[in-house]
């Protein structure tokens, strides 16, 4: 009642003090033997042990339950409670009235003007009633239930601060405790699979019908062996961006940084589709082969090219028409 749980015949509790505005759902909750899992959404189930509860293993209830009655001066308990004699042949009613009734050790006590008896009351056994849930109401066996839905949590609460470290599973969530989950046991390293023993999703024929390969590639293995003619060749060679080198007077020892200038050139293009990124990629210096496959023989003179890519040149004389041809190429190593 309100945030009142009371139990019939007996006591009440004060649960104002656990009221929450948390508006989790109860979910997952089910009991097994005497285990009564109470489960909570988005949170960590708990499972109460309710085995304490059970005194016989009749596992009936109706039993337990016992009669009194009366015969003339003889009170009887049914069920083998035994007969108790209340005469005292004094014909004074007034000397029959109880002034104390207690439970002691056990024994109900009865005390009147002469004196007290005492009734064991532990042969009634106890009733093994079982809990069950259903939505937000809990009830108890042959009882009575309790509406939980002002206990219903409504706490859209975040799950944050988890990740991953080795194979612990730090699961996190927004103002609670995080939990640690090993995932240990979910490692497969047996797995000795080969690239010719993994298939391809769907069939492709990388090289469009090259010699080596003149079907469709079914697997990793066929595929890259039909990229390797590919790549190892054509693939690997392109031409750097086009440089302007001054040609108007003859001297010797000049260079040009021709690294320098395509990694200038890759990194500030002048224009680019829509979408495409900022930059091109470009390999370092140390990953590329420089070649000079053709120079004007009346112009250039003395070439060389450093691991760096720095060109090192002659000008023995000045173009035709102002107009002379150097082809560079770059390979990739």
């Amino acid at each position: 009642a309100g945030n009142t749980l009371s139990i019939e015949d007996g006591n009440s509790v004060d649960l104002s003090g656990f009221v929450s505005t948390d508006d989790q759902n109860i979910s997952g909750s089910g009991l097994s033997g005497t285990d009564l899992t109470i489960g909570i959404e988005n949170g960590t189930n708990e499972v109460i042990d309710l085995s304490s509860l059970v005194d016989d293993a009749d596992a009936d209830p109706t039993n337990e339950l016992q009669t009194i009655s009366r015969t003339g001066t003889d009170v009887t308990l049914s069920d083998g409670g035994g007969t108790v004699s209340v005469a005292d042949n004094d014909n004074d009613s007034s000397n029959e009235t109880n002034t104390a009734f207690a439970v002691n050790a056990g024994n109900l006590e009865i005390t009147d003007a002469a004196g007290t008896l005492s009734v064991p009351v532990s042969s009634l056994g106890s009733d093994d009633q079982n809990l069950t849930l259903a939505g937000n109401t809990l009830s108890i066996e042959d009882g009575n239930s309790v509406d939980l839905s002002g206990f219903v949590s409504t706490d859209d609460q975040n799950i944050s601060g988890s990740g991953l470290s080795g194979t612990d599973l730090t699961i996190g969530i927004e103002n609670g405790t995080n939990e640690v989950v090993d995932l240990s046991s979910l490692l497969d390293n047996t797995d000795d699979q080969y690239d010719d023993e993994v298939p391809l999703r769907t069939p492709i024929d990388v090289d469009e019908g090259g010699e080596s390969s003149p079907t469709n590639e079914t697997t990793v293995q066929e595929v890259i062996n039909a990229i390797a003619p590919i790549t190892s060749k054509a693939a690997r060679i392109f031409y750097p961006p086009s440089i302007a080198i001054d040609a108007s007077a003859n001297g010797t020892g000049f260079t040009e940084d021709l690294y320098a200038q395509y990694v200038a050139q890759f990194g500030t293009p002048a224009v680019a589709s829509a979408g495409a990124p900022a930059a091109l990629p470009t390999y370092a210096a140390n990953e590329l082969y420089y070649y000079v496959t053709y120079a004007d023989p009346t112009v250039f003179d003395n070439m060389s090219i450093d691991a760096n890519g720095v060109l090192t040149y002659d000008i023995i004389g000045q173009p035709a028409d102002y107009n002379a041809l150097i082809n560079v190429v770059f390979v990739v190593k």
